[in-house]
């Protein structure tokens, strides 16, 4: 289960659990959460985002080795997948 917690949501706790603040939702995160990065040069930490109809409605946090953690559903909870289980749509590195 996520805890209530939506995908935003989720990679804004991770951050300010280690002292940065990103914006609350995937939409702003994706246009105002640090500095954009391409897919091919993506480090641990860093945010992907997905779209939707045109609009950015998903974000996750890349942990490395072609792989995300997000939160999915209320369901299926907090979990683990890889990076292009949905087709990406950009990256932005928050820490250096």
């Amino acid at each position: 289960m996520t805890g209530g917690t939506d995908c935003s949501g989720f990679t804004m706790q991770v951050y300010k659990h280690f002292g940065y603040s990103i914006p609350r939702t995937s939409g702003a995160q994706a246009s105002g959460a640090g500095k954009q990065v391409s897919l091919s040069s993506l480090k641990a930490g860093d945010l992907i985002f997905y779209k939707k109809g045109g609009v950015v409605n998903h974000v996750a946090l890349y942990i490395g080795g072609g792989k995300v953690v997000h939160a999915s559903t209320p369901k299926s909870g907090i979990k683990i997948s890889t990076y292009n289980y949905r087709t990406p749509y950009m990256a932005r590195r928050v820490i250096n």
